[in-house]
C-alpha cells in the first residue's frame, strides 16, 4: 500500500516573477516555489493558475520528492550570457558589419575566449543544446582568422 503522505513535483517552468512552477504528479496541482529557486525549495500553493500568486505554504506533514534538481541560478545566467554572446557574434558577423562595438567584450578574441570559458563551464551532460564547441571554434575563425 502506497503512502498518501508522499508528493512528487514536477519543474514545468519559471513564471514571470522568477519563481520556478511545479506540478503535482498525483494531484495535478501547482505549486510555487517561494525562495525562487533554492536548494530547499519552500512550496505554496497559487490557485492552480501559473501565473497565480503563491499564497498558501504546505503545512501538511508531507514527504515532497522532486523529479529534478531545482534551477540553479548561477547557471542560468551563464546560459543568457553564452546566449547574448552568440547572438552578437551573429550580429557583428552580419549587419553589424565587423564592428566590435557590438560585441559584449568589445574584442573579437575576449569575446571567443569569454564563450569557451563558459560552455566549458558546463558538466558534459548540461552543455547547451542550441551550441556546440565546433561553432564556437568556427566564430573563432570567422572573425579572429579570416
Amino acid at each position: 500500500m502506497e503512502s498518501n503522505n508522499i508528493r512528487t513535483m514536477e519543474l514545468i517552468g519559471i513564471d514571470d516573477w522568477d519563481s520556478p512552477v511545479y506540478k503535482c504528479i498525483e494531484t495535478g496541482n501547482l505549486y510555487k516555489d517561494i525562495t525562487l529557486g533554492s536548494d530547499n525549495p519552500e512550496l505554496c500553493s497559487c490557485s492552480n493558475d501559473f501565473e497565480g500568486e503563491p499564497n498558501c505554504p504546505i503545512k501538511n506533514d508531507l514527504e515532497i520528492h522532486f523529479t529534478s534538481k531545482p534551477i540553479n541560478k548561477e547557471d542560468s545566467f551563464k546560459y543568457q550570457l553564452l546566449d547574448r554572446l552568440r547572438i552578437d557574434c551573429e550580429y557583428y558577423l552580419g549587419y553589424g558589419n565587423r564592428n566590435v562595438n557590438h560585441l559584449w567584450a568589445n574584442n573579437e578574441k575576449e569575446q571567443i575566449e569569454k564563450m569557451k570559458e563558459l560552455y566549458n563551464s558546463f558538466p558534459d551532460n548540461e552543455k547547451p543544446e542550441w551550441l556546440t564547441y565546433e561553432q564556437i571554434l568556427q566564430y573563432e575563425r570567422l572573425m579572429i582568422n579570416s
